[in-house]
């Protein structure tokens, strides 16, 4: 064994490498995420959150207003002074929003890639504790080609990238027993969001598991990871609004609580302890998805971490959160993913750590090196997020591919009629612009509203409207949500005329000011527009 051991200061080296090549790929694929107007809604959402903190109003987003219970279920207007913390508590954020005020949109993708590059070489740190040198390494390069870690780092800025992380900081501080860290690190991981102390809970009862000694310290995260959950989902947010018990409880738990219009997270817990039996559904349906997500998870560390007992400490309870959420919101790609990777390869650790033989049998490293290989094809065939659509077709049958330089032109075209828009005007717009207009008090979605109410209480029309009508035209015919956009599109840009007047018409982009001078030439150019998407757009196969 000790024959193959190398010299420490280049398998650092090599870590090294991987490390900088995953921030170097994932950076320069999401400029490129940015620059094709593949970014959407909710990378606007953060960033007019954040933004709003460097005027004085931190987690004020007209972007989250659309998406609360007073204007899904109520009707009303989205309005400015909304607090996004009754939707998701993420105070932690605020630490993001000098970076945001220093490098404007392109600060998020970047604390992302950054933070997750980092979580590898915190894990890699973590596995040298414990592990051969090159074992460690091998873990590593498991972390870095994980179709689970890449994926969702190339969508939109989640605020779970920051739970690997920050779980393997505090994995470490254990470790060393730096005592006084690995408190700032209990108390700032469920700080990232509402359901991150569940996390938390998990590192207790692994704490337990492993050092019955810590037996405090393991029961007092345990508690505090619980206690926080309940106090900030049944106490805190209602105080901001009842988004959580209206919306997202009965979204994502109404299973459970059939007949209610709202429940808080206690009442929910209640309901499904006196049904075992739909909770035991829940868990395994539906089965063929399930299973699939399951494999994608364990493929880059050979399946090792549902035969670790660790692992499952630490990743049971929020997988368990996902399994049992209505529809299981169980897709690799997706950021709930980051809920269960720390504890997937910081439990495979303590797993090898009494089998390093094995893996020293040939077999067994190429094996492993194969999976890792097919964990990667796998995220570049699923074009995660569609990030990968410059290479990657977005349908096989029928066959919808838009050449990169098509795309890098439309960019264009949209930053160019962006960049007339006055910077403190209010703006309604279509997804993929959002991203790139949020830098401001009002932004709202379209087509859903044109309409908000301002700080003072007064509905207001917003003063422009920016459509993409081309991204809806070009999917239309394969996804049924763009094609019930399109829909939606073509009816609601009929309705304004007389108020909006049409300033621009290029490349499928259409931008409107309210009360705006008439153009003949512009406005026959939206009139032809029209005409061909209302006749291409048909009930789609998919």
């Amino acid at each position: 064994m000790s024959q193959i051991r190398l010299p420490l200061w280049r398998l650092d080296r090599q870590v090294g490498l991987a490390a900088g090549a995953f921030f170097l790929g994932c950076c320069v694929l999401q400029f490129w995420r940015m620059q094709s107007l593949t970014a959407s809604m909710d990378q606007g959402i953060f960033y007019q959150s954040l933004w709003n903190g460097l005027n004085g109003h931190p987690f004020e987003s007209t972007l989250s207003s659309q998406l609360s219970t007073n204007v899904v279920h109520s009707g009303e207007y989205p309005e400015v002074g909304y607090h996004r913390l009754g939707q998701h508590y993420t105070p932690i954020l605020v630490l993001w929003i000098p970076i945001v005020g220093l490098l404007g949109k392109w600060a998020l993708p970047l604390i992302q890639v950054t933070l997750m590059a980092g979580a590898g070489l915190l894990l890699f740190e973590l596995a040298k504790l414990k592990l051969h040198i090159e074992l460690a390494r091998m873990i590593v390069f498991a972390f870095y080609g994980a179709n689970a870690v890449i994926g969702p780092c190339l969508g939109n800025f989640t605020d779970l990238c920051q739970l690997p992380f920050l779980v393997f900081g505090l994995l470490l501080a254990i470790e060393k027993k730096k005592d006084f860290l690995a408190v700032l690190l209990s108390i700032a991981i469920p700080l990232i969001r509402e359901d991150t102390g569940i996390v938390l809970m998990g590192v207790g009862l692994w704490l337990y598991y492993r050092d019955r000694y810590r037996w405090k310290f393991a029961l007092w995260i345990t508690l505090y990871g619980a206690i926080w959950v309940l106090i900030v989902t049944n106490i805190i947010m209602p105080i901001y609004s009842e988004d959580n018990a209206k919306r997202f409880m009965i979204e994502n738990f109404g299973q459970y609580v059939s007949g209610q219009d709202k429940a808080s997270s206690l009442e929910v817990i209640g309901f499904a302890l006196k049904q075992p039996l739909v909770v035991l559904k829940e868990f395994v349906n539906p089965p063929g998805k399930t299973l699939r997500y399951l494999a994608g998870q364990g493929l880059p560390l050979l399946f090792v971490p549902f035969l670790s007992l660790d692992a499952w400490l630490l990743m049971g309870l929020p997988l368990a959160g996902l399994l049992l959420a209505q529809g299981n919101p169980l897709a690799i790609n997706w950021r709930y993913t980051y809920l269960v990777v720390p504890g997937l390869f910081a439990g495979s650790i303590y797993w090898w750590k009494d089998r390093s033989y094995l893996f020293y049998k040939k077999n067994i490293r190429r094996i492993w090196s194969g999976f890792i290989a097919l964990s990667f094809i796998f995220m570049l065939t699923s074009n995660p997020n569609r990030t990968l659509s410059w290479m990657v077709p977005q349908s096989i049958n029928p066959w919808v591919y838009r050449a990169p330089v098509a795309q890098w032109k439309h960019g264009n075209t949209a930053r160019k009629i962006m960049s007339s828009i006055p910077v403190n005007a209010s703006v309604s717009a279509s997804s993929s612009l959002v991203p790139h207009l949020s830098a401001r008090e009002v932004l709202i979605r379209f087509p859903y509203h044109i309409n908000y109410r301002d700080r003072y209480g007064s509905d207001r029309d917003v003063e422009w409207i920016l459509v993409d009508v081309d991204e809806h035209q070009r999917y239309a015919h394969v996804f049924k949500t763009e094609w019930r956009d399109l829909q939606e599109i073509i009816l609601k840009l009929r309705d304004l005329k007389g108020k909006y007047s049409p300033q621009t018409v290029e490349d499928g982009l259409v931008l409107y000011k309210l009360n705006g001078p008439s153009d003949p030439n512009v406005d026959k150019s939206l009139e032809l527009l029209l005409e061909n998407i209302s006749a291409i757009s048909l009930q789609p196969s998919s």
